[in-house]
């Protein structure tokens, strides 16, 4: 059954546990994190530190549930034609909410200050859980469909996972419902993102997304998603995409994998790619080691995008909620190189 597994710092406050308790190390959750979200944000024998019930019918939280999360870059830029240096202080500041109201319902949001640009809401849902004691849980709001897999706000490396935002119909951000059970989770979405209202409307067209995963043995999942948009010319397009991933653990090596394949009804030909990364966790530091690779046609709405990128990270926590980090990625195609040092702190 799914609980879209994210987190924030003010669950360690609320606790009063370290951040250890849920992380190998931030923002990578271990085994007890994972139940810990998977079971609704609920802590046994600590629960009621968290939240008390007005009336029976009222129930709120002690204090605001709200953290913040500060990542700033100097990053170093070469490619064929040159390079530049680059401060990008800031570059990310996130507002974030969420916590278990009862034990049927919780939330997480977070609104995002990016690039300098406007704030707006990226993750913004309410999970309800176990009601009438059936296993099951909806999900309904602002998701990324490729958390299903990977939740990209959790990976320890700046360098994306880039099969799930490729083209017009990425998996990344959408608004819809996810129906959680026992066997597959299950949802549905609008399909155009998370773009402003449009007439009154957020679906700005009659068609959606419909698509599911499920949990196979070996810590394997299948993902598989079929959908009906118009393309930029007003084309009808039907959708399909078909995923496997994997994770696994062994001592301090976290090794995971990722392979999707598409195809787009506006051509016959097929592209095909997926990530694999490790990370290994040695006392304060953290290295992450994350390959990339795209295989798209040339007569196709992804414009013959080819991609092969190898990234290297150390991160090195000076406290359990503050790490700096140095970052090489090596986009091999394209003979451009990207470098970053930078500071995360979360509280």
């Amino acid at each position: 059954m799914l609980t879209l597994i994210i987190g924030i710092p003010a669950f360690a406050r609320m606790y009063n546990v370290s951040c250890k308790l849920c992380h190998v190390s931030f923002p990578k959750l271990n085994a007890f994190g994972e139940n810990f979200a998977d079971n609704g944000y609920l802590f046994p024998g600590k629960q009621g530190e968290v939240y008390r019930e007005i009336t029976g019918k009222v129930y709120t939280f002690k204090e605001l549930p709200l953290a913040v999360r500060f990542i700033q870059y100097v990053e170093a830029y070469g490619d064929e034609d040159g390079g530049k240096v680059d401060f990008k202080t800031p570059w990310i500041t996130k507002f974030l909410m969420g916590g278990a109201l009862t034990e049927n319902v919780n939330f997480y949001s977070y609104v995002i200050f990016e690039k300098g640009e406007f704030p707006f809401f990226e993750d913004a849902w309410v999970d309800l859980h176990n009601f009438f004691g059936l296993p099951l849980s909806l999900t309904i709001g602002q998701f990324q469909i490729g958390d299903l897999m990977f939740l990209r706000e959790t990976r320890l490396t700046r360098s994306d996972y880039y099969i799930y935002k490729l083209g017009p119909y990425p998996l990344t951000y959408q608004r819809g419902i996810i129906l959680g059970t026992p066997f597959a989770d299950i949802g549905v979405v609008n399909g155009n993102g998370i773009h402003e209202a449009q007439g009154g409307f957020y679906d700005n067209n009659p068609q959606k997304w419909y698509f599911a995963h499920t949990s196979l043995p070996f810590d394997f999942g299948l993902f598989g998603l079929w959908g009906e948009d118009y393309d930029t010319l007003n084309n009808y397009v039907r959708i399909y995409r078909l995923g496997v991933d994997w994770r696994g653990r062994f001592g301090n090596f976290y090794p995971f994998l990722q392979i999707l394949a598409g195809m787009d009804n506006d051509t016959t030909a097929l592209f095909y790619g997926g990530f694999f990364g490790v990370e290994y966790v040695l006392n304060d530091n953290v290295f992450s080691l994350l390959l990339n690779y795209i295989d798209a046609p040339v007569y196709s709405s992804y414009r013959n995008q080819r991609l092969l990128t190898a990234a290297l990270r150390l991160n090195h926590y000076l406290f359990e909620n503050l790490k700096v980090f140095v970052e090489d990625e090596v986009w091999i195609y394209n003979r451009r190189n990207l470098l970053t040092l930078g500071v995360d702190f979360a509280f």
